[in-house]
């Protein structure tokens, strides 16, 4: 018996031979051609015959040119990050939003700041980690007389700290105490981070073996771009095996990179029992032996093999925090603005509603005052926009407007009865309302469709407007009737 899908292998079967008939027919019929083709070359004189086989190689030769670039994946655009945020392009977008009327002097003093440290030739070193791992001991141990005051309960250090350290080949460098980074309920953890990033040298210091808080510290430390060792104290608790273990772990942790693991000794004090020869026993608190040569020589060994660097990283880091302080400024000063011009031309569509005094010149004072909110807008975020994007943005907030005009005129004269004496007023005055519903929905869209997308897209912001549109519309209408109630008044 012949299996159900047998008819359909035979039809396929039969196509397969009548398209190898095709091909061979094509073949055959390109073959008669090109050999006509070249017999009437040959019978032509030489100059034309080698002038057209030169046309014929030149236009595939051409013919494959365009194809690879056509079909060539783009290449990558190899961008120096030192070139990109460099002193010279962040001087030049700080003397930008100074024109803007942006307040810039804590840039400029991150600036000044950097600029003083190179001038001093010292090497900065941050010491970051958990409260009470002891970073203040282990500056105590590299500087004896330095004046330190350590608490044993942990959390000593409740700012920055700075001490001056010479290495043993005579290399001056300044070690920066920091606040654990869960102290004072982590509002000094953005300090720290941000002494780190100033740093040229970063120690993570912890007490045991690394939890997955202190490992994701390390991780961020790490992406600043600069030599980090991680000092693991307190370690005459562990044996050798210990140790070995710790380190074989520490290497699965971050493998392929160049992360130092060290082991100190910060001293501190122990309870020992002691026992006198006539059997008394007595329990007496010792000073343990501080050792931290470890971190010491790590310390200078990052010294000597990266001495070109460490100042160039160090820059580097300092000028994209700048510019992460920058930006937030930059969109801190926008929404202010912003928000200032949304007020204005609210205010301005509230008084043109008033204004009006035949029918539908209110409809062209709000598209002359809609049109220039929305370049003012466009031209706060650097953005490009013609007329006709502007034109479709109020056609389409019309048509999303037209659904809800009832709505806002019953919520306008509803927010209008809140005043006294306010409740007999008709008309215009509740058409002026309204518009300053629409405007200050409408403002609030394009400023977020700017925010968001980098440029002025019509559709996205009539959507994002038809939802504005309806929040809050009790309060804002109250507002706007004490607005209108105020004009009236003057």
């Amino acid at each position: 018996m012949r299996k159900p899908g047998f008819k359909f292998r035979k039809l396929i079967a039969v196509g397969v031979i009548l398209l190898s008939i095709l091909v061979l027919l094509f073949i055959f019929s390109a073959t008669r051609s090109a050999l006509e083709v070249w017999d009437r070359l040959q019978q032509l004189p030489a100059f034309l015959f080698y002038t057209y086989i030169g046309l014929i190689v030149a236009g595939i030769l051409f013919s494959a040119w365009l194809v690879y670039k056509l079909l060539r994946p783009a290449p990558l655009e190899k961008q120096d990050e030192n070139e990109a945020v460099s002193q010279e392009s962040i001087l030049k977008e700080l003397d930008h939003a100074e024109e803007t009327g942006m307040d810039t002097a804590l840039m400029r003093r991150e600036i000044e700041m950097l600029q003083q440290r190179k001038a001093a030739g010292t090497i900065y070193v941050a010491l970051f980690g958990d409260v009470s791992t002891g970073k203040s001991s282990i500056v105590k141990a590299l500087l004896p007389d330095a004046d330190l005051e350590i608490n044993v309960r942990g959390g000593s250090t409740q700012e920055v700290r700075q001490y001056t350290w010479k290495s043993t080949s005579g290399d001056q460098l300044t070690l920066t105490d920091l606040p654990g980074r869960n102290e004072a309920e982590g509002g000094l953890d953005k300090i720290a981070q941000e002494e780190a990033i100033r740093a040229q040298i970063v120690v993570y210091v912890t007490d045991s073996d690394l939890s997955r808080t202190q490992f994701n510290d390390i991780q961020q430390l790490k992406s600043f771009g600069k030599p980090l060792l991680v000092a693991l104290n307190k370690s005459d608790r562990f044996t050798d095996e210990e140790k070995q273990l710790i380190e074989e772990r520490f290497r699965e942790y971050f493998a392929d990179e160049q992360i130092k693991l060290v082991f100190v000794q910060s001293g501190g004090e122990e309870e020992v029992l002691k026992i006198y020869p006539d059997g008394r026993e007595e329990k007496i608190i010792r000073q343990r032996k501080a050792d931290v040569s470890a971190l010491a020589q790590a310390l200078q060994d990052e010294i000597d093999t990266q001495s070109g660097m460490l100042e160039s990283l160090r820059d580097a880091s300092v000028f994209v925090l700048v510019k992460q302080k920058l930006d937030i400024a930059k969109q801190s000063h926008r929404e202010e603005k912003a928000e200032a011009i949304i007020r204005s031309s609210t205010k301005k569509a509230v008084l043109g509603a008033l204004a009006a005094v035949s029918p539908g010149t209110d409809l062209v004072i709000q598209g002359v005052l809609g049109t220039q909110m929305v370049k003012q807008l466009c031209a706060l975020y650097n953005v490009p926009v013609r007329q006709l994007d502007i034109d479709k943005l109020l056609d389409f907030s019309g048509s999303q407007m037209k659904k809800s005009t009832p709505l806002l005129l019953a919520v306008a004269g509803n927010g209008m009865k809140a005043f006294p004496g306010i409740g007999t007023v008709t008309g215009g005055l509740t058409h002026a309302v309204a518009y300053g519903l629409i405007f200050d929905a409408l403002g609030h869209a394009v400023n977020k469709t700017l925010k968001q997308r980098g440029k002025l897209q019509p559709a996205p912001a009539a959507i994002t407007f038809k939802e504005m549109l309806s929040e809050n519309l009790e309060d804002r209408a109250k507002l706007f009737a004490r607005l209108v109630f105020e004009s009236q008044k003057k």
